[in-house]
């Protein structure tokens, strides 16, 4: 579900979806909520509209394919896409009274992924721009490793996809 303009109505659309970079998970989404904060980013209320984007964060899926360098993480791994990530090397990651990471720090208004700038969506090779790092209203996303939890897989999806909000 693209949101092409701030406001408009969200529209169903093919999009390409990159495979993974070094780092980057791409997970298949099985369940995924709305949330009152992918509203608000939909009318652009008080920010600076990023568009077009995939909105959506509140998920529960599975990994379809890992980027180089990710070893947490394989094919079928069940996981939860969240929106501030941890990548468990900055001060803040390695200290026990903050996990405010301040390379997945959340940031409303980045659009495409940290490695390379670049957005992973593409319709007839026009970027569409990510969401919180999770754009979880697509079949397939792409997400940074450090943004994905993964969880027990006896746990339901379609009830936990709530918990990575």
């Amino acid at each position: 579900a693209v949101a092409w303009e701030a406001g408009k109505p969200l529209s169903m659309e093919e999009v390409e979806v990159a495979p993974p970079q070094a780092m980057e998970v791409r997970d298949k989404i099985l369940y995924t909520a709305l949330c009152h904060t992918d509203v608000y980013f939909w009318e652009a209320n008080g920010q600076t509209p990023v568009f077009p984007r995939i909105l959506g964060h509140e998920a529960g899926g599975i990994v379809e394919s890992v980027g180089e360098g990710v070893t947490e993480l394989v094919p079928g791994d069940h996981v939860l896409p969240v929106f501030t990530g941890e990548c468990k090397e900055c001060a803040h990651c390695m200290s026990e009274e903050s996990n405010l990471c301040d390379l997945l720090r959340i940031n409303v208004d980045r659009g495409v992924m940290i490695d390379d700038g670049q957005s992973r969506f593409t319709i007839d090779g026009k970027p569409i721009f990510h969401f919180l790092g999770t754009s979880t209203f697509s079949e397939y996303t792409v997400i940074h490793v450090g943004c994905v939890a993964k969880i027990d897989p006896e746990a339901p999806l379609d009830k936990v996809c709530l918990l990575s909000c």
